[in-house]
């Protein structure tokens, strides 16, 4: 299970009062970088929209585990399943 960034920072808003998020989230995009700036951070720039247009990879996981549940080899123990719960309860609370 993945929690987005945007989960995180929905969580990091709903922190109790006084404390200071850790890290700070920006969006970096190739034309909001001064013209001045080190080629690295425009690489960088463009890397992060060549994730973000790549396509989504869900459909092939949901396959590889398809097949393993199917072959009995996708062994889940119930500890996994309530953390994998909890989390994504946290998560969905910071929506």
């Amino acid at each position: 299970m993945q929690i987005s960034a945007l989960e995180i920072a929905k969580l990091l808003e709903n922190r109790p009062a006084g404390r200071k998020a850790e890290v700070e989230f920006k969006e970096i995009t190739p034309d909001s970088l001064p013209q001045a700036v080190e080629p690295d951070a425009q690489e960088v720039a463009k890397v992060v929209e060549m994730v973000k247009a790549a396509p989504d990879v869900r459909e092939d996981i949901v396959m590889q585990l398809k097949e393993r549940i199917e072959k009995g080899e996708y062994e889940v123990s119930g500890e996994e399943i309530a953390d994998m719960m909890i989390r994504r309860m946290k998560a969905d609370k910071a929506r």
